[in-house]
């Protein structure tokens, strides 16, 4: 039976060395276009070399390609054939200098030979934000003498894989695939050990349905047989995200001499995982941690408190007492106010859900003694969940609620094993918590992962021999630099209006408009004084709506002079003003004597 000869897939020669696909760096519109067209002679590959993404100036480590022994002799008749490359020895293609130039100094030599030694930095890449853009480039040619390149018209396919790195508790380097199975989005998973090798085949293709699909063995019954066994397995019907790679156009690939591929390296993702949210760290934060503990409030922990006007009625108008120094209270009320805010937002324990409920019930089993009239303890007690619920609602919702509730005497200290239900219960309140406002984790949204990208070619069968997946070497590991980070690109210049030219000041005709409600009108139309002072106006029993226009360039110049100012009282603490604000003269636009 025939059988196919191997095929090599690498980043273009002359651009790069190694089995990876080059990852370029560009910030041009038409970036596409352009490097198509150096991709058509050797020239035009070695220039592009300046656009090759660079190593990250604060991440340092290594890649994840293999290092250490020969695994086998095709390892070594690559690694020989690739040196042979380089050295300009027969079988190898290499670049000449360019015009001008002269060969590196030895010490440049021997620091390359040692980084190669020690592994490649770790490559940074940015996001589209930050005004630059990533292609891998590769060809694929014939494992045969001479390497011609492959016949277009036997490619079915191609693209690129992106995997993030991880290591166990061991040490050891895993990968992870972006995973989805059928419409349902699973996110990170790990690559099997098979499927990250070099071995060819329709078992190492990222599609579910390619992988199970083998050659038959001309047996139906035992061909089911083996179907049935590959479909039992955990990541059998998992497809991996695949990032498409497109042929170069036939006048590029004829000129080049090769088959040449190109696709775009994603870098941002608005894909949400199913399931995929952070986990609570119990152990970290958990009800038993000293963290957790600190964190609560005195009351919370179990210690004794004082209750601001003990034996009072409870009305919305005793929240004013924290804000008085005279007031005895002053210092009680925070704390009370502070327990609130602890109890309502953070811990969400007067919502509806099982959590909160327990929580309240177990506050219930805590009696708070009662006061008369004077402040003096009184015989009887009240539940502390009820009156926190209610003192929520009066103290930091501003209502009034009829009867209103007393003022009990103190809040009493709590005995170890209530403290420790106590903690557990919010907790287990915090949990329900994080996990509605902590989202979803995206395909990138781990700042601190590291990635590398692997592409791949599906060749169509040939007479007896099935088709096949062949894949690349993985490129160096890459980091995604965060959205803030500059990327190099020149700033985007916005320009603003002459606020002094009344000539200009007349064209600059409103272009947005706001509908505005009738309270927030009148207190609009207040006092500004008034505000500043924390009054609130009258209400003047207009309920009139207004429609307000505004001139977008007048607001951006209100906000750019807010803006500076804020800058500037900052400045006092960051010390920032002279990395994050250049400003440069220039001469002013237009003719003049």
């Amino acid at each position: 039976m025939v059988k196919h000869h191997e095929v090599i897939l690498s980043a273009p020669r002359d651009l790069a060395d190694g089995g990876a696909p080059a990852i370029l760096q560009r910030s041009d519109d038409d970036f596409i276009a352009a490097v198509l067209a150096g991709l058509r002679d050797a020239g035009g590959r070695v220039a592009l070399r300046a656009s090759l993404a660079r190593a990250a100036s604060v991440a340092s480590g290594t890649d994840s390609r293999p290092s250490g022994r020969l695994t086998s002799g095709r390892e070594l008749f690559n690694r020989l054939r690739r040196a042979s490359g380089k050295l300009g020895l027969a079988g190898g293609r290499v670049a000449p200098v360019p015009a001008g130039g002269s060969q590196p100094p030895a010490q440049t030599l021997l620091a390359g030979v040692r980084s190669a030694a020690t592994g490649e930095p770790v490559l940074k890449l940015f996001q589209p934000i930050q005004r630059q853009f990533h292609l891998a480039v590769m060809e694929a040619r014939c494992d045969t003498p001479g390497q011609p390149r492959i016949d277009p018209q036997r490619v079915d396919g191609a693209g690129l894989v992106i995997r993030r790195l991880l290591r166990d508790a061991a040490g050891r380097e895993l990968k992870q695939g972006w995973m989805r199975a059928g419409d349902s989005l699973k996110g990170w998973a790990r690559i099997a050990a098979t499927a990250d090798g070099a071995a060819s085949g329709n078992r190492h293709d990222p599609d579910a349905l390619r992988r199970l699909s083998r050659p038959t063995t001309g047996q139906p019954v035992l061909d089911d047989e083996v179907r049935l066994l590959l479909a039992a397995q955990a990541d059998a019907l998992l497809d991996e995200a695949v990032v498409p790679m497109f042929l170069a156009p036939p006048d590029v690939c004829e000129a080049a001499g090769a088959t040449l591929f190109y696709g775009l390296v994603p870098t941002t993702s608005s894909e949400r995982a199913e399931g995929g949210a952070p986990l609570f760290d119990e152990q970290a934060f958990g009800p038993a941690s000293a963290d957790f503990k600190a964190h609560l409030v005195g009351p919370l922990r179990g210690l004794a408190d004082s209750l601001p006007r003990p034996g009072h009625s409870l009305t919305p108008d005793l929240a004013a007492i924290a804000g008085n120094p005279s007031d005895s209270d002053q210092s009680s009320m925070k704390r009370l106010l502070l327990l609130l805010r602890q109890l309502a937002v953070e811990f969400d324990a007067f919502g509806d859900n099982a959590e909160a409920d327990a929580l309240l019930a177990l506050l219930n089993g805590i009696g708070l003694p009662l006061a008369d009239a004077d402040g003096k303890p009184a015989p009887g007690s009240s539940p502390a969940g009820d009156f926190l619920a209610a003192a929520s609602r009066i103290l930091l919702d501003g209502e009034s609620i009829s009867p209103a509730p007393t003022v009990p005497a103190a809040w009493p200290a709590l005995d170890n094993p209530t403290s420790a239900a106590l903690a557990t219960a919010l907790s287990a309140c915090l949990q329900r918590r994080f996990d509605a406002v902590s989202g979803v984790a995206g395909r990138f949204d781990d700042p601190e992962a590291r990635y590398v990208l692997r592409a791949f070619v599906r060749l169509k069968p040939e007479g007896h021999c099935p088709e096949r997946t062949v894949w690349s070497d993985y490129s160096p590991a890459f980091v995604i630099a965060p959205w803030y980070e500059g990327g190099g690109a020149p700033p985007v210049q916005v320009p603003l209006p002459d606020p002094s030219d009344r000539e200009m000041l007349k064209k600059l005709v409103p272009n947005i408009a706001f509908t505005v409600p009738a309270s927030l009108q009148s207190l609009l139309a207040g006092d500004p004084l008034d505000l500043m002072e924390g009054k609130k106006p009258a209400d003047s029993g207009l309920k009139l709506g207004w429609i307000c226009s505004f001139n977008i360039p007048i607001i951006t110049i209100c906000a750019f002079i807010v803006l500076n100012i804020f800058l500037s009282l900052f400045d006092l603490f960051f010390r920032w003003m002279m990395f994050i604000k250049i400003c440069i003269p220039f001469p002013k636009k237009g003719g003049g004597e």
